[in-house]
């Protein structure tokens, strides 16, 4: 991930705290990635550069759950990032989540803050059963259950299905996938 990419992490974070008036890590990790995929759906790239992996109880951004759960092997410059902007419960509440700070709004634009907006209403507050539920689906599977892959990430393409790209979209998104490769 490039600078900007983990300050555009940062800024989603916190518009999401802010707008929610904090949130437990699990429903965070939710809210971004259906906002994820549902950006992805609709006009062709990721919102966040973060892989998301498929785990137990659904899929997380993997940069930022390491940070976040204070992982030895995160990202040393996003945690830092992360410190400084969001403040952890502790004790019984550890899992809790509290903005520090607004998000700066020259890091989002107006599509990601609508589908953030989107996924926080139809997300944000439902149960934990109901959330790993809807975040089980056909790419998680695949990713979860792929028993030849070590950290079991999620495929773009795959995650753009879910999220019902059609297929001229699904199209787009290799090519724009195959430009990022090339200039990587």
């Amino acid at each position: 991930m490039t600078n900007f990419d983990k300050q555009k992490l940062t800024e989603i974070v916190l518009y999401i705290l802010n707008k929610t008036k904090g949130l437990d890590y699990y429903h965070l990790f939710k809210v971004i990635y259906f906002a994820n995929i549902a950006h992805l759906a609709k006009y062709g790239f990721r919102m966040t550069t973060d892989e998301f992996c498929a785990l137990p109880d659904g899929p997380v951004p993997s940069v930022l759950y390491d940070c976040i759960k204070d992982d030895i092997h995160c990202d040393k410059e996003l945690e830092a990032m992360i410190e400084k902007s969001v403040a952890k419960g502790n004790d019984d509440a550890y899992y809790m989540l509290i903005a520090k700070r607004g998000a700066d709004m020259d890091y989002l634009s107006n599509a990601d803050a609508e589908e953030i907006d989107k996924s926080i209403q139809e997300n944000a507050y439902l149960s934990y059963g109901e959330l790993r539920t809807k975040s089980h689906g056909e790419e998680w599977h695949r990713a979860f259950y792929n028993t030849k892959q070590g950290r079991k990430v999620m495929d773009v393409i795959g995650m753009a299905k879910d999220g019902m790209a059609s297929d001229d979209m699904i199209e787009y998104i290799k090519e724009n996938l195959a430009v990022e490769s090339a200039l990587a």
